[in-house]
């Protein structure tokens, strides 16, 4: 029967198993199980160190208000988040550049989750985060340093930056209750119009990653994950919960080109080489009871590399078509690793599955320039995830997406020039009814992301 309260555990029975267990015993069936429980109550703790993954990749591609507005970018960057998009792009610039913008995402998502009999719980209301939002800053100057041919750039911009809230009353506190992740790079970038249709640059850069996140564990969710689904006060007594945190620097070496076969049609390609992070933190166990467990951790993850292609086409005067193509090669992350240094409850290493594919995305887009002083802007992307329903988390819990935009470009004066972009993305239905993670992530539900991009370019 639909809504109908499990039958394991439930009750005054979830209570009196609580607190038979007692505050460290409910994390101890038996000796002999042991440590596998603690094997599946905390390695999916930790494995909430994996970042956040978009539909497409670890990297949000949305810097810009042409990138925003029109989908593609790749093969004319003409601001400078060329410095992001494809680093040869500089060269269409000139002078002195100065360049500052933002995007912030709000995203929206309500779902149920199904429970063993294949009943959606909760029964009488969805789920939703408390509050789910991004914030992707991009802060650049740049310079032909007098030079006909020769560019020279420096940015600093945050290509993830996420947070999220759940309520710590449902049946997801076991799954994630709260998480922030960011990833911040410092670039300088260089780029040669080698000649008038040809153009190559490339980036270095130094890559901060940092996150932190919490969530509830209870034994008795272990023994069956249907007791998630208990009303709260019957079973929030014997919750134990875990903090977490991580902090790891890496580098990556970036490369783009630019060709022009012939005026009006441009080619452009770029590639983001991938790179190896270790997360190191602290790992903090609180029991029911109020005592703690704490170790440092040392988590090992994969950027995957990214390559990008692009065309833009001058079709007719005023008039631009885009078409860009991007690749992820997410399979590189087939499990995570998490060392302690000490043991927690017995175990001092974990290793995660995660049997990622590659993800891909497409999009296209249209400009129109109005007038001299103003652009307008519409587009249109596809992306495909490389999470396996298998292995899909809350944190990771990105599908297939679609998503259209639109956005305007003002040049306010000779130096100055503004842009503005909105788009609006929707996920593909959840419907996942074969998770392996501990306890299930058997959810179903509709989810987007909105999207808002505002910049501003000074030129001297």
């Amino acid at each position: 029967m639909a809504g109908a309260r499990p039958a394991a555990c439930g009750g005054q029975a979830a209570r009196k198993a609580a607190s038979d267990l007692g505050a460290c015993g409910a994390l101890m069936l038996a000796d002999r199980s042991s440590k596998f429980l603690a094997w599946c109550l905390v390695l999916p703790c930790l494995c909430a160190l994996s970042p956040p993954v978009s539909a497409g990749g670890f990297s949000s591609l949305d810097f810009g208000s042409r990138r925003l507005g029109m989908m593609a970018v790749v093969g004319k960057p003409d601001d400078l988040t060329a410095l992001f998009h494809n680093p040869a792009g500089l060269t269409l610039l000139h002078g002195w550049q100065f360049y500052h913008g933002q995007t912030w995402i709000i995203g929206d998502t309500q779902f149920k989750m199904y429970d063993s009999h294949g009943e959606l719980q909760p029964a009488d209301h969805t789920i939703s985060p408390n509050w789910n939002v991004g914030v992707l800053p991009f802060l650049a100057v740049a310079s032909d340093l007098g030079s006909d041919r020769f560019r020279l750039g420096l940015s600093v911009y945050a290509p993830n930056g996420f947070g999220a809230s759940l309520p710590e009353d449902e049946p997801t506190r076991y799954h994630l209750a709260n998480a922030l992740f960011i990833s911040g790079r410092a670039s300088i970038t260089g780029a040669v119009e080698v000649t008038r249709r040809l153009s190559i640059g490339a980036s270095a850069s130094l890559i901060c990653n940092y996150l932190k996140a919490r969530k509830a564990m209870n034994a008795l969710v272990f023994q069956d994950p249907d007791n998630r689904f208990l009303p709260y006060d019957e079973i929030s007594s014997s919750d134990a919960w875990l903090d977490l945190d991580g902090l790891g620097w890496s580098w990556a070496l970036d490369a783009g080109i630019l060709v022009e076969p012939i005026d009006g049609f441009r080619l452009g390609a770029s590639f983001s080489g991938g790179s190896r992070v270790d997360m190191a933190g602290k790992v903090r166990l609180t029991l029911p009871d109020g005592s703690t467990q704490q170790a440092d951790q040392t988590t090992t993850m994969a950027i995957p590399f990214t390559l990008r292609t692009g065309i833009n086409w001058e079709f007719a005067p005023d008039f631009e078509l885009g078409v860009d193509v991007t690749y992820w090669h997410y399979q590189v992350l087939q499990e995570q690793r998490t060392s302690l240094s000490s043991p927690v409850m017995g175990f001092s290493e974990f290793v995660d599955p995660k049997n990622y594919g590659n993800g891909l995305l497409w999009c296209f887009g249209l400009m129109v320039h109005l007038s001299e002083t103003w652009d307008v802007m519409i587009g249109f992307q596809q992306d495909y995830t490389p999470i396996p329903e298998k292995t899909l988390t809350l944190e990771t819990s990105a599908r297939d997406t679609k998503a259209v935009s639109m956005g305007a470009r003002w040049q306010v004066t000779d130096s100055v020039r503004i842009g503005f972009a909105f788009e609006r993305l929707w996920n593909d239905l959840a419907d996942v009814q074969e998770s392996e993670t501990v306890p299930p992530t058997n959810i179903k539900g509709p989810g987007g992301l909105t999207y808002f991009s505002s910049d501003v370019s000074f030129s001297l």
